[in-house]
């Protein structure tokens, strides 16, 4: 899909914003080439070191993925360009006094002006250390002894070289010092084998909550080599649950966490998400930890809350709807079906092979539970 999408966007780049241009011969070919070339990076990387994120010094990946960023915003502006041409063309047929459209060359400078403005802002934005977000949820199932429970949230933080340790221990300690009860990792904490990632991740082993620290897998812990990871995992103090769960006793009742594998199991040999193994037996009220949100289709009949992420939120105000039609209808914040309530994260990093967030942030979510108030006789 990305090849294709990738081999799209650049044939239209061609076509319609350096073909149309009044230059030189020459500097057509010259603009050309760059259309190519960032179009195509990925796949550069990809052939050359058979990955599309490869172990490249982070300045090489940061400065390669502005010009990538900004080739893709122009891409999407030239389309939305296109799009109010037609409009304003069909309103001329039926109103000729309209004034014709400004030329090809002004309307690219306009649009390469709005685009280098988002890309300033887009890729500083996917790099930064998140910020905490707080929010209160009343779930119908939740017993008045877990009132105020604290659950952290994090999800597809992708340590990396695009995350190093620095970052990875700032959002460590930016997450202990919330306090919370439990915390839950909703898969994609890493990108990388445990060799290429052993002092990136470490900061991870000072997460600190008196329940507990679980996490399911995403995708990207099959890609990583999970098999090599389970024992580092546990050696940082995570549990991982792979279709199981447990049952925390807290203040004198219960909550079941679970988690789920991920479909991209299938891929190396392992088990796909098998939710009624993982929840079989399992006291209410349950906590489901699954990477891909889509899930809560099958699930919210058996649960009470389900954490998810994947879709880092769409990446952009522009995209996040296009990026919720392949994953069940579900891109961030919450979502409910009769009792069961989903909370989707965009994410607290991001796979770094694309560094683009465009108004919607990365974020540490605190998630404070509540138990329904029982109605008062007037």
């Amino acid at each position: 899909m990305l090849k294709i999408v990738t081999t799209l966007l650049c044939v239209y780049m061609l076509v319609r914003c350096v073909l149309p241009l009044r230059c030189t011969r020459p500097l057509k070919m010259l603009l050309a080439l760059l259309v190519l070339l960032v179009g195509f990076r990925l796949h550069i990387f990809s052939l050359l070191y058979a990955t599309f994120n490869p172990e490249l010094p982070r300045w090489v990946l940061v400065s390669t993925g502005v010009p990538h960023v900004l080739f893709f915003l122009l891409a999407l502006l030239s389309l939305l360009r296109d799009g109010a041409c037609l409009v304003w063309w069909l309103a001329r047929r039926l109103r000729p006094g309209l004034p014709a459209l400004p030329g090809s060359n002004r309307q690219m400078a306009v649009l390469l002006l709005m685009a280098l403005v988002m890309t300033a802002l887009a890729v500083p934005a996917a790099l930064r250390i998140p910020e905490v977000r707080t929010q209160e949820i009343v779930l119908p199932g939740l017993p008045s002894a877990l009132d105020g429970l604290r659950v952290a949230h994090l999800t597809d933080l992708h340590i990396s070289r695009n995350f190093p340790a620095a970052w990875t221990r700032a959002v460590v300690d930016r997450t202990n010092a919330l306090r919370p009860d439990l915390i839950l990792l909703t898969g994609d904490l890493m990108d990388g084998s445990p060799a290429l990632r052993r002092g990136d991740f470490a900061p991870m082993a000072d997460l600190r909550a008196p329940l507990g620290v679980f996490a399911c897998p995403g995708n990207h812990e099959y890609y990583s080599g999970l098999p090599a990871w389970r024992p580092v995992l546990r050696a940082h103090g995570i549990t991982l649950l792979e279709n199981g769960a447990v049952v925390l006793p807290v203040r004198g009742s219960h909550l079941t966490v679970a988690g789920v594998t991920d479909n991209a199991a299938g891929r190396f040999g392992l088990p796909g998400p098998d939710p009624h193994t993982a929840l079989e037996g399992t006291p209410r009220p349950r906590i489901l930890m699954a990477h891909k949100p889509e899930l809560f289709l099958q699930t919210a009949p058996d649960i009470d809350l389900q954490l998810s992420g994947h879709t880092h939120g769409g990446l952009a105000l522009l995209l996040d709807q296009g990026v919720a039609l392949f994953n069940g209808g579900f891109v961030r914040g919450w979502y409910a079906r009769d009792k069961a309530r989903l909370y989707v994260g965009p994410g607290s990093g991001l796979w770094g092979g694309f560094p683009l967030r465009l108004g919607v942030p990365s974020e540490i979510l605190l998630l404070v539970l509540r138990a329904p108030q029982p109605d008062v006789a007037p």
